[in-house]
């Protein structure tokens, strides 16, 4: 048992170290850059929504205030019936009712766009496309090192740096340490454990390719990302941010966990091979060993029954204060967006609750576990209900070139191509 504890309890030091490893693999990938591949020209920056018009409309006017020197184009996929108006984008994409895939919710959406992307002739290994959620926000930084990038698929750091401050956003810290320790390493090395679809930048030829379409009802990030890798694509990691909101209800926060839960299962047991997804479950049990064994151990050290591993006190002090350092590096980065009294808040906060965030992080999952599966893809609030503001119904308008509903030849008609 105290072998158990002792492997757990210097975890925090291997996390460190695959930091510093991954910061290492993008600085060579960075500094060492091959252009083996067709260099970008084009870079379609596609937000995908039912609506939450506010937060879009943000969005692109951040993207917009960039003024990159490359050519890049807007889009925004919606369903039929989300009536909101969006303002500065290329082209507003609806999803025909009608249209019909294996994929389901927002995996259908993203097929369809794809499909809609084929027929332009945007299937192009010159093109990217980096997806985007309707409250996520790369920096600038982000799209150019995106664009840059060789990888057939790649992706950045989440950082719940839009509203940071809240409890419910500490709790996302550990999403971001996910990121620089796993992510970086395993992306950067070519093969992913988690995937995550903010910020996903794919080249349109890999994407043609993959697809979209598999029978998913959520965590089409996963499936389309291990699904790159079966099929020969390139991975890739890059040290910059997309910038999240963290959930701002802990209804919403055990909704949003237990859709990627259980969306993660239905992908393990139903569409991607046990070879390319056993990393995945490796995760998930290392987390919760390292978490629910190290503070066992710290119990029975504080009531005296642990006196065989005294002599290694400075060295497990160590192993702590790198975990605390850690939490308060995750803090730094999710930080980026405040100043002063606020951002010495946020980081002294992060390590201070870090036994909460991992505790949340194993309770939650075991409340997602028990609940079950949804079945469907449930959306949770990306404005803070206590600001929303009721908005007065708007007159009726004309039509205009920038509201534009893009509509494919029918379902029928592109499933015969596709075969």
């Amino acid at each position: 048992m105290r072998v158990l504890f002792l492997i757990a309890w210097f975890a925090p030091a291997a996390v460190a170290l695959m930091i510093a490893l991954g910061a290492l693999i993008a600085h060579r990938t960075r500094t060492r850059t091959r252009r083996t591949r067709l260099q970008a020209t084009i870079m379609i920056v596609q937000i995908t929504t039912i609506g939450n018009e506010e937060t879009v409309n943000e969005i692109v006017r951040a993207i917009r205030s960039y003024r990159l020197d490359f050519i890049k184009r807007i889009w925004v996929v919606t369903e039929p019936w989300a009536k909101a108006r969006y303002e500065g984008v290329d082209e507003r994409i609806v999803v025909p009712e009608g249209f019909q895939c294996r994929a389901r919710y927002k995996a259908r959406a993203l097929e369809y766009s794809r499909r809609l992307r084929a027929a332009r002739g945007l299937d192009r290994e010159d093109v990217k496309i980096v997806f985007l959620d309707d409250d996520s926000l790369p920096t600038k930084r982000y799209l150019q090192k995106a664009f840059e990038s060789d990888a057939d698929v790649c992706e950045g750091i989440t950082a719940p740096r839009r509203g940071y401050g809240r409890l419910l956003s500490h709790m996302d810290d550990l999403r971001t340490m996910n990121c620089l320790f796993a992510c970086s390493v395993f992306q950067g090395l070519g093969h992913p454990i988690h995937v995550h679809g903010e910020g996903l930048c794919v080249r349109g030829s890999s994407e043609a390719i993959v697809t979209w379409d598999f029978p998913v009802f959520a965590s089409e990030d996963l499936v389309f990302g291990h699904s790159a890798l079966l099929r020969g694509m390139s991975w890739g990691f890059i040290w910059e941010y997309i910038q999240i909101t963290s959930p701002f209800t802990w209804h919403d926060f055990l909704v949003q966990r237990q859709r990627w839960l259980w969306g993660n299962i239905h992908a393990i047991r139903h569409v991607l091979p046990l070879r390319t997804t056993w990393p995945v479950i490796l995760k998930y049990a290392q987390g919760t060993f390292t978490f629910v064994v190290s503070s066992l151990g710290i119990a029975f050290a504080l009531t005296g029954r642990l006196h065989a591993v005294a002599r290694l006190a400075p060295w497990l002090y160590g192993s702590l204060a790198l975990w605390l350092v850690t939490f308060a590096f995750c803090g730094a980065i999710n930080a980026g967006a405040s100043r002063g009294w606020r951002r010495a808040r946020n980081l002294l906060f992060a390590p201070l609750l870090a036994w909460v965030t991992s505790a949340v992080a194993i309770g939650v999952l075991v409340v997602a576990l028990f609940r079950g599966d949804p079945g469907r893809f449930e959306v949770i609030e990306k404005t803070d209900p206590k600001r929303r503001q009721p908005k007065p119904p708007a007159p009726p308008v004309a039509p205009s070139p920038d509201d534009i509903t893009v509509v494919l030849p029918d379902a029928e008609s592109l499933l015969d191509i596709w075969r």
